[in-house]
């Protein structure tokens, strides 16, 4: 069937969080990541749009994750598409809101945001927790939307695999069970250096706002300041990384068995 006016109109608003989170659907656009859903087989897609070229090279069929599909051409793809070259294919599938186990939480790693505002950082650090096999992060209530269209592109994938919480941060951190062997780190320029640190096979890591670090309310949290210190001492031309480029280093350094 083809793409109606009305259908465009819709498409277009899942751009705007009011509108995604009315309909509770959101976008994912892109050959490479609608490619790997259909091969997972694991999500629904409510609906899927492409380009007649599109379907018969990937020899899309009727399935059960696959509720409807819709042939275009590429200026009506245009119209939805927030990428500067549309794509050839998106699909439209539905928001889901897990369920906080804080039992669960505590017995493996997962990541809390505090405050971060750019939605390419956000997807690139769900990106990276999905890499490192974290299924749980713990957004405060302030951070960029997880299904924002930027946001969805930058994790390529991993936000279907990645478990995204929105909480109060401070609240989530004070009711956590106590376990002597999980400690909460959090990231700081003056922490012990994270390469000095043992390997644990859980805990919580605690990324701050991209230019104001952690917040002062959640610092009494905080068990263990870390910090990935430069090779070079003398570098005065660059404060410190990228959030995103942190949260790989440090993953990479503290979730290793």
């Amino acid at each position: 069937m083809p793409l109606s006016r009305n259908n465009i109109k819709y498409l277009s608003s899942l751009k705007i969080k009011k509108f995604r989170n009315l309909n509770g659907q959101f976008i994912i656009e892109g050959d490479k990541i609608v490619r790997d859903i259909l091969d997972d087989g694991t999500t629904v897609i409510r609906q899927l749009v492409a380009t007649g070229k599109w379907l018969k090279e990937n020899q899309v069929i009727q399935t059960a994750f696959i509720k409807e599909i819709v042939e275009t051409d590429l200026q009506d793809l245009k119209r939805i598409s927030t990428l500067e070259a549309p794509p050839q294919v998106l699909a439209v599938t539905d928001i889901t809101i897990p369920q906080l186990d804080l039992n669960k939480i505590s017995q493996s790693w997962s990541l809390a945001l505090d405050n971060i505002q750019d939605p390419g950082n956000l997807g690139t650090i769900i990106r990276s927790a999905d890499w490192f096999g974290i299924r749980n992060i713990i957004c405060s209530l302030d951070c960029a939307d997880c299904f924002n269209p930027k946001v969805v592109q930058a994790s390529m994938g991993a936000l279907l695999k990645v478990k995204i919480h929105y909480c109060d941060l401070a609240e989530i951190l004070d009711k956590l069970p106590g376990d002597p062997s999980y400690r909460v780190y959090g990231t700081f320029m003056n922490g012990a250096p994270v390469y000095d640190l043992p390997a644990t096979s859980k805990g919580m890591i605690v990324f701050g706002n991209e230019a104001r670090g952690i917040s002062e309310e959640l610092i009494p949290f905080i068990q263990s300041r870390i910090t990935i210190p430069p090779v070079k001492r003398n570098i005065t031309h660059v404060e410190s990384l990228n959030v995103a480029s942190a949260v790989a280093v440090v993953c990479a350094i503290l979730i290793r068995q």
